[in-house]
């Protein structure tokens, strides 16, 4: 299984809170969509900054290239929009 903070390591990207949240919710929504309006399975996975953990949906190892299409995706697009300051 994987997540999407895993999928965001592994393409080399520093993982934020905007982008693995933007992401996590389009996939989380492509999922729903294919699998009858169910949830992701969620497990505990260790925070990426600090102690403890945090409730992660995971997904199959098969879903990492969809996954990491989103990203790419919001990576692009966030870049074309620039900064307002």
């Amino acid at each position: 299984m994987i997540t999407v903070v895993a999928v965001v390591k592994a393409m080399g990207i520093e993982p934020t809170p905007d982008l693995t949240w933007s992401v996590g919710a389009i996939v989380r929504e492509m999922w729903r969509a294919e699998h009858g309006g169910e949830l992701p399975r969620k497990e505990l996975v260790a925070k990426t900054n600090g102690a403890g953990s945090h409730c992660h949906a995971v997904y199959p190892k098969h879903w990492k290239k969809r996954i990491s299409d989103v990203v790419k995706t919001h990576v692009t697009s966030v870049a074309r929009q620039g900064s307002l300051f």
